[in-house]
């Protein structure tokens, strides 16, 4: 990875459907090199897809979330990570240092939908406890 090829990536992750031409334009470097470097960082994994960011809000996910859970043992790690997997509701998982094991990152319609989600969550075998924060505002978010 070099110069070039991380600003092919900050063009990218501002529009992941930026043509090459345009790119190559924006930093100097001819069509066929930044095609090049593209597909390079695809094969190294670098880059590992290409997505759409909505608003949540616009598709009635207008409450968003972080819960912290604590598991009562490790054994429970795979159940546990299995069912939160499934549940589409919950966009982001993390494993953790410190008090708790989990941070999860949950979006809802409403009050009554995270509810019902976090009856879910504590209903879960191994769950030994929770702790939830409901954001007022996104400050950043990068994609």
């Amino acid at each position: 990875m070099d110069k070039l090829d991380y600003e092919i990536l900050e063009c990218l992750r501002h529009n992941s459907r930026e043509k090459a031409s345009a790119i190559s334009r924006k930093i100097n470097l001819s069509v066929s090199a930044v095609l090049e470097r593209i597909h390079k960082m695809e094969s190294q994994g670098v880059i590992r897809g290409y997505t759409v960011v909505t608003s949540k809000k616009l598709l009635g996910l207008g409450m968003l979330a972080v819960m912290e859970v604590s598991l009562e043992h490790p054994k429970y790690y795979d159940s546990f990570t299995g069912l939160i997997n499934s549940m589409p509701e919950i966009v982001s998982c993390y494993y953790m240092t410190g008090d708790f094991d989990f941070i999860l990152k949950i979006y809802a319609q409403d009050s009554d939908d995270l509810e019902g989600i976090h009856k879910r969550i504590k209903s879960i075998h191994g769950v030994s406890s929770t702790r939830t924060y409901i954001t007022l505002k996104t400050v950043k978010e990068e994609f």
